[in-house]
């Protein structure tokens, strides 16, 4: 008998339909991945003062950023450790020191144990053996990225450093937030991964955001991305100056750019961090941040914050509507898109088609990356 062997196909798909709908696939990807990657968590302005905190939810895990009294930003699990109570609750605020609202266990602002009511520092254990477990944290010029895992994680900086360089000059860290929104996503977080990596859709689909986007040199740069991180911002039509309807500015030039005595298209630019990912766009009067935050198999919330000059004064030297106008149009557009992408997905019948290897590249690259992580 004469068995025939099937070549293996010459492009690129998908993952199998499993990866997108088995919570079994999903827990092992919050091991592998969502605790061990680097992701954004805010921006120094949001921690501006001691006692100042933020909660952050993300991939089950509950995080808090504090500043302590020297200056500096920790990030702590949101997690009692005597009997595990959160000790934040609300999204933001100021503390003296972190009490527990379940026994009243106390930590002071650098997350060491200062009280356990009832028992004297050494009786029956050192409060030094009990501090609140630490989330790796990095700050580069403005921006605080942290990461879940146990162990230390490779460095971040050396690849913002590189990959990040040409935001430097807009001084992110003189930035301010303006706008936020959060929406939740009604899909697995790979199909709207695999959505925002791609702009095969986009003329088809977002004219407010080809009003001023090069979608060509969009396709030319997913090509030229490759691994886990990436650089560069949107590039933008000849003559636009930012991503707006008309191109013309929304809020006053950032940092050097203030100083210049005319502006020209292509200044600003970018990082990226996938497949869970954080994906950075400065251009020369804002910033937009992009940040995924997986909930479950079929949720996940999509973050995108706004921001702008620390002393831009909203209706004075901006306008709120106008600086989201283009994103908050886009990121509807694209929810449609991605829940209907995913009910699709959930079918029986689904299997993934070809990946256009000129215009959708860089989902090529980032289920690259998620293969490898999975393996680890």
């Amino acid at each position: 008998m004469t068995f025939t062997t099937l070549e293996p196909p010459s492009y690129f798909t998908l993952l199998p339909r499993a990866n997108y709908v088995e919570p079994e696939i999903y827990a092992a990807e919050v091991e592998r991945i969502f605790l061990r990657q680097w992701t954004f968590a805010a921006h120094e302005s949001e921690l501006s003062n001691p006692g100042d905190y933020i909660v952050i939810e993300h991939a089950g895990e509950s995080v808090v950023l504090l500043r302590d009294d020297s200056g500096e930003i920790n990030g702590f699990f949101n997690v009692c450790r005597h009997r595990g109570h959160r000790l934040c609750r609300g999204p933001s605020g100021s503390v003296r020191r972190l009490i527990c609202p379940y026994h009243r266990w106390s930590y002071s602002r650098d997350g060491s144990l200062l009280n356990a009511p009832g028992t004297e520092d050494g009786e029956l254990f050192d409060y030094s053996d009990w501090p609140l477990h630490r989330v790796h944290l990095e700050r580069w010029h403005g921006l605080v990225f942290m990461c879940l895992a146990q162990d230390g994680p490779e460095p971040l900086r050396p690849a913002l450093d590189t990959l990040a360089a040409g935001m430097i000059p807009a001084r992110p860290e003189d930035l301010r937030e303006a706008a936020r929104s959060v929406i939740e996503v009604r899909a697995n977080w790979k199909t709207l991964l695999e959505n925002f990596l791609e702009c095969y859709h986009c003329v088809g689909a977002h004219p407010e955001l080809c009003a001023s986007m090069s979608v060509d040199a969009t396709y030319q740069m997913n090509r030229d991305w490759g691994g886990e991180f990436l650089g560069g911002a949107t590039p933008l039509k000849s003559g636009r100056l930012t991503m707006s309807m008309d191109g013309s500015l929304m809020a006053p030039p950032l940092g050097e750019y203030a100083h210049m005595s005319e502006l020209s298209t292509g200044l600003g630019g970018g990082f990226g961090i996938v497949p869970l990912l954080t994906r950075v766009i400065c251009h020369v009067d804002h910033m937009v941040v992009f940040t995924m935050r997986p909930i479950d198999t079929e949720r996940t919330s999509w973050e995108t914050h706004w921001y702008v000059r620390s002393d831009a004064v909203e209706g004075v030297d901006y306008d709120r509507a106008r600086l989201t106008e283009v994103w908050d149009a886009t990121n509807q557009q694209d929810l449609s898109l991605v829940e209907g992408a995913f009910r699709g997905v959930k079918s029986h019948r689904f299997a993934s088609g070809p990946i256009h290897p000129s215009r959708e590249p860089a989902i090529h690259n980032a289920l690259n990356v998620y293969k490898r992580l999975m393996a680890a």
